[in-house]
């Protein structure tokens, strides 16, 4: 039997409108390689499982409800991979024709290099998030160096396993930057080609329901766990530069009151009168970001995200960090 050039590895939860056309895309890419497709299913409750069936692939699910995760599924899948060549991909996202060839020739071409990926296609753009990423590959013409490969990943195997391990299974969030981190601090580099990669789904919401989604599903307590488990290690400054935006309001914040501790020192100014220059300085800081991007509900969605970041990083300090390369339990279909 031919080694396995290249395993597929599907996260998924739920995908059962989706699931289908991301399996068909890898079959139709991977024709000319040995491969094997791995759907790691996180316990859906829809027709997913049922859907991935009808098809020549793989599916491990979770045992235990407590391991699933978005850094769990992708080791999950890592540990019963026998690929030369990994590409990770969401259960919402298609690969797109012909890229799976120019990533494949350049990581042969370039022995240093641990992964590529491509360009995203967002099929909707219903928040800032989906728009600032839609610029910043639209504006993309020459290769560039990355930190992380989010938005699916093609990574050599070999890489992966002089790091450790594929994906911090404590994550619920942030596991590709945190792998990223780990390959640049051995000395491997990370590229992305500008061509598109895949065509990507995602959710259709806006800013707030953005917010509240990945509150409720715990993805925003992740910053925390990144910095507790990066604590001691080389990438840990890495980490705290990628997360730059939630130390905002601390930064401020104690400008504003420093300023406020300036004026009192030479006009006594009432508590009234304090609380009022405070409310006024953030306001003015609104207006200044209102001014900048041209839209004030952008100005209020990045002054609140930032804030909400700032206190779920500070929560999530509290928490424990489970170790990152557990073996996890999983059932084979």
């Amino acid at each position: 039997m031919k080694d396995i050039e290249i395993t597929f590895i599907i996260k998924a939860l739920n995908e059962e409108r989706n699931i289908a056309a991301c399996i068909e895309s890898c079959i139709g890419e991977a024709k000319s390689y040995a491969s094997e497709i791995i759907l790691v299913d996180s316990l859906s409750t829809d027709k997913t499982i049922e859907i991935a069936k009808q098809y020549p692939v793989k599916i491990v699910q979770f045992e235990n409800q407590a391991d699933v995760g978005c850094g769990a599924a992708p080791q999950l899948g890592y540990q019963h991979a026998s690929g030369e060549y990994l590409y990770l991909l969401d259960g919402d996202m298609e690969l797109c024709e012909g890229f799976l060839v120019e990533a494949m020739k350049y990581l042969r071409e370039n022995s240093q290099v641990a992964g590529v990926a491509g360009k995203l296609v967002d099929t909707q753009y219903m928040s800032d998030e989906d728009r600032r990423r839609a610029a910043v590959y639209g504006e993309m013409s020459l290769i560039k160096n990355e930190k992380h490969l989010g938005g699916g990943g093609f990574y050599r195997k070999k890489a992966i396993d002089s790091v450790g391990y594929f994906s911090h299974s404590a994550l619920l969030a942030r596991e590709e930057f945190e792998l990223g981190v780990r390959l640049l601090s051995q000395n491997w580099l990370l590229k992305r080609l500008p061509v598109n990669s895949v065509m990507h789904t995602g959710h259709r919401e806006g800013n707030l329901q953005r917010i509240c989604r990945l509150w409720r599903n715990g993805r925003l307590f992740a910053n925390g766990a990144l910095l507790k488990s990066a604590l001691g290690k080389p990438w840990f400054s890495l980490c705290v530069k990628h997360l730059w935006y939630l130390f905002m309001p601390l930064i401020l914040n104690a400008l504003i009151l420093a300023g406020l501790a300036t004026v009192n020192y030479f006009t006594l100014i009432s508590v009234s009168g304090s609380i009022l220059i405070f409310i006024a300085s953030w306001f003015a800081i609104f207006i200044m970001f209102s001014v900048r991007k041209k839209n004030m509900k952008s100005a209020a969605n990045t002054l609140l995200t930032w804030h909400v970041g700032f206190i779920t990083l500070l929560l999530s300090l509290f928490m424990r960090v489970g170790k990152p390369n557990l073996t996890i339990q999983g059932k084979v279909f």
